[in-house]
C-alpha cells in the first residue's frame, strides 16, 4: 500500500477508534487497529528506572569524532525496543546518534528512525521528521529513551507516530541538541540548533536505511512546532539532496516574550495545573542561561523558582509540574519583576521566534481553541507573520481541543494534507 492511500486508511482507523485513549496499563491494539499508549520507560526523572541497555548508547563523541563527521552523518545506531502499538506498525526501529550544528559549532544529537511495514513505493518511503513538544531538559527526558517515544503521559505522540507509520511514512524523530546525554542539558527553545537537528535527522536516517526516499515533511508540536517551521525555512539550503514537501505545525511556540508577559500577570491562588506553566518558565530560564549571550535565571524567574532550577534540570515536564505545585505557600509571582531590563533575555526571546524566512514548502498551521499552554491569539499572529513572508499557509482551529488533544483532533486533516502534497496537489492557502 502506498503512502497516499495508506494514510487515508490510517486516518479512518484512528477516527473509528476515537483516538483518545487512557494513559493506563499497556493493552493490545483495539479491534479498530489504533494503538493504545505504552508506558514510558524512564529514569529517576519520571519515577522509574531506566531500561536495561539504553544508557550505554548515550556516550557523547569526542571532539575529534565530531570534527570527522559532516552534518547529517551517523555516529551510531542500535535497535530500539518499542511498545506494542508502535512495534506492530514499524518494520524497523533504530535509536540513532548523528552530527548536527549547535549555537557554538558541531554537536552530536540522538533520536530515532522508524520504517513502516510493507514494500516501499517507487522512490522510497516518504519521510516525516517529527519534532516533539516540551519534554524536559535533562537526559532522561529524551524521547528516544522511551518505548513510546515520549517522556510524558497521555499517549498523544505515540498515537500520531503509529498512525503515520500505518499510513506508509517513515518517521524520524530528533531529541534536539543536548537532550539524552548524561551531564548535558538541552538548549531549550534555541530555534536554530533545533531546526538544524530536525533537518539533519532525515539526512542521518537515510544514511542508515536506503529504503527512505528523498521526499520529506517536518511535523511538530509546541516547541517542535516552532522547530518544524524553522526546518522548513532552512530545508532547501541545508539539505539540497532532499525534496521538501511542507510543514505541519501544531500549536507552535511563536513568541516566548509575549507568553512570559502573560504569565507575569498571574497571581496566587493560581488556576489548576499552574505547575505546568511554572515548569515551562523554569525550562525557559535553563535554555536562556545556555544561550549566547547567557541570561541569568534571575533575569526571568523570581527567587523561589530560581531555587527550583536543579529540579528542572532533572525532572521531565509532568513530574516537574507536580513538584512545583507542591510548593507551599505558592510563589507570589511566576516571573521576575525586572525581566524587561535584561538585554540577554530579550535576545533569547527574539531568536526563538519562528517565521524568520520564507519556507521551502507550504505550511499547515493548527491550533486548539481550549489550549491553555499556547494562546490561540499568538498562533493567529504567527499566521500573519508567515503570510507576510509570502508563505502558502492554511490555518485551521479546533474549538474543543486542548493543547495535547490537538494531536488527536487534527490527525484526519493532517493525514489528508500530507497525502495531497505527496500526490502533487497544490497546497491551499488562506492568506488572502
Amino acid at each position: 500500500m502506498g503512502a497516499s492511500q495508506g494514510i487515508v486508511r490510517a486516518v479512518g482507523l484512528a477516527v473509528a477508534a476515537g483516538l483518545v485513549a487512557s494513559c493506563g496499563a499497556v493493552t493490545a491494539r483495539s479491534s479498530a487497529g489504533t494503538a493504545a499508549p505504552s508506558p514510558s520507560p524512564s529514569a529517576s526523572a519520571t519515577g522509574g528506572s531506566a531500561p536495561a541497555g539504553v544508557a550505554s548508547f548515550y556516550t557523547y563523541p569526542s571532539a575529534r569524532a565530531l570534527k570527522a563527521k559532516a552534518a547529517g552523518e551517523l555516529f551510531a545506531s542500535e535497535p530500539l525496543a518499542l511498545g506494542p502499538g508502535l512495534a506492530d506498525a514499524a518494520a524497523s526501529a533504530r535509536r540513532i546518534m548523528y552530527r548536527s550544528d549547535g549555537a557554538e559549532g558541531p554537536v552530536a544529537v540522538t533520536g530515532f528512525a522508524l520504517t513502516p511495514t510493507g514494500t516501499p513505493p517507487r522512490g522510497g518511503w516518504p519521510v516525516v521528521a517529527w519534532a516533539h513538544g516540551t519534554a524536559g531538559v535533562g537526559p532522561d527526558c529524551a524521547p528516544s529513551r522511551a518505548a513510546n517515544l515520549s517522556a510524558g503521559p497521555g499517549g498523544h505522540d505515540e498515537r500520531l507516530i503509529t498512525n503515520l507509520l500505518r499510513g506508509g511514512y517513515a518517521v524520524v524523530g530528533t531529541d534536539y541538541p543536548g537532550l539524552g546525554f548524561p551531564g548535558r542539558l538541552q538548549g531549550y527553545l534555541q530555534l536554530g540548533p533545533e531546526s538544524n537537528a530536525v533537518v539533519d535527522s532525515v539526512r542521518a536516517a537515510r544514511h542508515l536505511d536506503a529504503a527512505l526516499g528523498a521526499r520529506w515533511f517536518s511535523l511538530g508540536h509546541e516547541q517542535g512546532g516552532a522547530a518544524a517551521l524553522g526546518a522548513g525555512e532552512i530545508a532547501a539550503k541545508r539539505a539540497r539532496e532532499l525534496t521538501y514537501l511542507g510543514t505541519v505545525s501544531l500549536a507552535p511556540v511563536s513568541d516566548p516574550g509575549a507568553a512570559v508577559d502573560e504569565a507575569a500577570k498571574l497571581k496566587p491562588p493560581y488556576a489548576p495545573d499552574w505547575g505546568r506553566t511554572a515548569a515551562l518558565l523554569t525550562y525557559t530560564a535553563v535554555g536562556a542561561r545556555q544561550a549566547t549571550p547567557p541570561a541569568a535565571p534571575s533575569d526571568l524567574l523570581p527567587p523561589r523558582l530560581v531555587r527550583q532550577i536543579p529540579a528542572a534540570e532533572r525532572l521531565c515536564l509532568a513530574p516537574l509540574g507536580e513538584h512545583l505545585e507542591g510548593l507551599d505557600p505558592q510563589p507570589p509571582a511566576l516571573v521576575a519583576a525586572g525581566r524587561g531590563g535584561s538585554e540577554a533575555l530579550r535576545a533569547f526571546f527574539a531568536q526563538a521566534r519562528p517565521a524568520r524566512a520564507k519556507s521551502a514548502g507550504p505550511v499547515l498551521l493548527l491550533q486548539g481553541g481550549k489550549d491553555a499552554t499556547i494562546a490561540p491569539e499568538r498562533t493567529g499572529k504567527l499566521r500573519g507573520r508567515l503570510c507576510a513572508l509570502k508563505d502558502t499557509v492554511q490555518y485551521k482551529t479546533y474549538p474543543d481541543a486542548d493543547h495535547d488533544g490537538l494531536l488527536d483532533a487534527s490527525f484526519q486533516d493532517v493525514g489528508a494534507w500530507l497525502s495531497a502534497r505527496l500526490n502533487g496537489k497544490k497546497a491551499p492557502g488562506d492568506c488572502g
